[in-house]
């Protein structure tokens, strides 16, 4: 389904008979960055998908255990802003910025977060490089702004909301060996994504149990006949709990596997 379509004659052929795997292409897209997001809520110190971070909880992963670390080293506060502000990182072709914000229950800002009294805690993070997949290159502008509610004393899960937004140039190379190449722009909308925080480092996996994170995405096509074409895609991912999640773009759905970052396409 064309949601919204530029320079084109739309009484022809849709723009998803033109180029068939154009949906398929933007799930894909959207799948990587979900699981960026919620790499960030999982672990939003030391992230799983940066493992030059260093440190045991860099190697985690949705199949690992995490620990939901909230103490960021080398980040001092700043007063003026509220926030502990961490150096910049450029490491295997991404520069990383990040700081963070912390309060109690009457909403007073903290200087450090306290496992006691901390109850909601904000990351501003921008990731800007080149990133590489299976079958995957591009350049890369993400930028998050997330607040988890529900840390106060012992907790066993936090709530996140929040936005961000995705810029990338994605170029998709199929086993046939076709490239097919992308721009995208993408608003994005985290909302009440419950995230379970392990008791113990054998608590086993926790993925996701509930919540939605949207793409709302303007992609052009760069190249071949269609150069130039523009339109836009909505994509949702639900989570339940599993580690499957559900993606929609319009009337296509598609199952992604949280612990590879693939999706499949439901018949």
């Amino acid at each position: 389904m064309i949601l919204g379509a530029c320079g084109k004659d739309t009484t022809g052929p849709s723009i998803d008979q033109l180029v068939p795997a154009l949906t398929s292409d933007v799930a894909q897209i959207a799948a990587d960055g979900m699981a960026e997001d919620v790499d960030v809520m999982r672990e939003p110190v030391f992230f799983p998908f940066m493992p030059f971070f260093g440190g045991a909880t860099a190697t985690a992963s949705f199949d690992g255990p995490g620990f939901g670390e909230f103490r960021p080293t080398n980040c001092p506060f700043d007063a003026a802003t509220g926030r502990l502000v961490c150096p910049t990182i450029s490491h295997f072709g991404i520069t990383i910025t990040r700081s963070y914000a912390f309060w109690d229950a009457a909403n007073a800002v903290q200087q450090a977060y306290d496992a006691t009294t901390t109850a909601k805690a904000n990351i501003q993070t921008s990731f800007v490089g080149t990133r590489s997949g299976d079958d995957w290159s591009g350049s890369v502008d993400r930028g998050k702004n997330l607040t988890a509610t529900g840390l106060a004393g012992a907790e066993t899960q936090r709530t996140w909301n929040g936005t961000g937004h995705d810029k990338i140039t994605r170029s998709h190379v199929t086993d046939a060996g076709e490239t097919r190449t992308y721009d995208l722009d993408c608003s994005v909308t985290v909302q009440d994504v419950v995230v379970p925080v392990p008791t113990s480092a054998t608590s086993g996996p926790h993925f996701p149990l509930s919540g939605t994170i949207t793409r709302t995405c303007t992609v052009t096509i760069v190249g071949g006949p269609r150069d130039g074409t523009t339109v836009t895609r909505t994509a949702v991912v639900t989570f339940n709990g599993g580690s499957t999640a559900t993606l929609t773009i319009g009337d296509k759905t598609f199952t992604i596997d949280l612990t590879t970052r693939r999706r499949f396409p439901r018949p």
